[in-house]
């Protein structure tokens, strides 16, 4: 882990910073700052259509635009096409494309947790779970894997970060209605840190060839790097992440989204993971899809979202990377395979992947038609007379749009500034992460 990295994880405590004055201590703080006020402010979006209150009934205002850069890391990638095999997925390799990163996996240190202590209240759980043969147990028992998507040492700042900076009340226990008392943030011990990191490097190396079908391995990557950015902001990769309007777990899921990823997706998902050339995939399915029931949407179920109950938080992670597909599937069939749009787009494969990918992750927040309005208002006035030729410069205009024609559901004042800032704050948050965690890339 880096220096600064390991400064900003381990010197705050309940929001204080305890660094000594200096000109780097500084930055630092300033940085940190910037990052948990992008959890602070991107906590409670849920999926979708989240109702947290921002800002009174006011006249309307305009964002502030800021030009997308989630992609930039991808020029930092090595592009090299002898990636990892991942029939292999259990060999503990090391990274083809991060040399550093057996030795950062190496000097990770994990917090010492007890279950007699407050914020412990997970750990008998994980220590029960740690002792079986279901693959809940092989995930917390095996080694942390240098080569995987998103590299450990990124997914350890999202959580200790997720930990400091989202309130006590954003985490919750279970109760018999569903959600519980508030619990504040569990200890991020190492196996705690083991299941989670272990769980999305699983779910993400069998679920990017559902979620990018067709797709290049290049962009199928940043697929799950966009997967990744969106839970930092949702939950921090925090079990028992609750937003205020209810959404809960890992992907911040609905009561209306988890039915319509049991209705619409779930077939698809056991089709793809149970074809897949790694078995490991088709075991995941058999053993979270096939031999467990669904996630149940019914309100008083909810428990099973936040705690280690019926398959989490695997099964949560997989539904995250399923509804995500539909929202594509919603875009493409709308916009990118329509007649009257699709022309107007004249960008590489690269490009026109990004632009898919913004609003796929906008949508988790909107909707799928609280993107597709103010895309086709976008395409049909700014871009009526003229083709789509720069990717940032669109997305950058779909915020404004998002302010200025947004679907029916997201029309308050405090719902337009809300889903237009989603993306880039989840954009900005990645990139600091990147810059002060990742070596300039939480991809590997």
């Amino acid at each position: 882990m880096s220096l600064l990295a390991r400064s900003l994880l381990l010197n705050l405590e309940g929001g204080a910073l305890l660094m000594k004055p200096s000109t780097s201590s500084y930055i630092a703080k300033l940085t940190l700052m910037n990052i948990c006020t992008a959890f602070l402010l991107g906590m409670g979006y849920g999926l979708p259509h989240s109702t947290m209150d921002l800002s009174s009934e006011t006249d309307m205002q305009s964002p502030e635009i800021v030009a997308p850069v989630i992609e930039h890391a991808l020029d930092q990638v090595d592009k090299a096409k002898n990636l990892s095999n991942l029939f292999g997925w259990f060999d503990n390799s090391a990274s083809k494309n991060c040399e550093d990163c057996v030795k950062q996996i190496s000097s990770m240190r994990y917090a010492q947790c007890s279950a007699t202590d407050k914020n412990g209240y997970m750990e008998k759980s994980l220590s029960d779970a740690s002792l079986s043969n279901s693959m809940i147990g092989r995930l917390i028992r095996r080694p942390v894997r240098p080569d995987s998507i998103i590299k450990p040492i990124c997914m350890q700042m999202s959580m200790e970060l997720g930990r400091s900076a989202l309130p006590r009340s954003s985490f919750k226990g279970c109760s018999k209605e569903g959600y519980g008392a508030a619990t504040g943030a569990a200890c991020v011990s190492e196996n705690y840190f083991k299941l989670m990191n272990n769980s999305f490097d699983l779910v993400s190396t069998c679920m990017k060839d559902f979620i990018g079908a067709g797709e290049s391995e290049d962009m199928k990557k940043l697929d799950v790097r966009a997967v990744y950015a969106l839970v930092n902001v949702e939950s921090g990769f925090h079990m028992n992440a609750v937003s205020g309007t209810g959404a809960g777990g890992i992907g911040q899921f609905t009561s209306a989204a988890i039915k319509d990823v049991n209705v619409n997706e779930l077939p698809a998902v056991r089709n793809s993971l149970e074809s897949n050339a790694n078995p490991v995939c088709g075991r995941m399915s058999m053993e979270f899809l096939d031999s467990m029931q669904p996630i149940k949407d019914a309100a008083s179920k909810s428990c099973e979202r936040i705690s280690l109950k019926n398959g989490n938080p695997v099964k949560n992670m997989i539904y995250t990377f399923a509804y995500l597909r539909g929202v594509k599937k919603d875009m493409d069939r709308s916009i990118f395979k329509n007649k009257e749009y699709s022309k107007k787009f004249k960008l590489s494969e690269y490009d026109l992947a990004k632009v898919k990918r913004a609003m796929m992750v906008w949508s988790h927040n909107t909707g799928s038609n609280g993107t597709l309005t103010p895309t086709k208002a976008l395409l049909r006035t700014l871009y009526r007379n003229k083709p789509v030729t720069n990717a940032d410069a669109f997305i950058a205009q779909l915020q404004q749009y998002m302010q200025k024609y947004p679907a029916g559901a997201n029309a308050t004042t405090a719902r337009r500034r809300e889903t237009s800032s989603y993306f880039p704050k989840i954009t900005n948050l990645l990139n600091q992460i990147e810059n002060n965690a990742g070596g300039g890339s939480c991809v590997n």
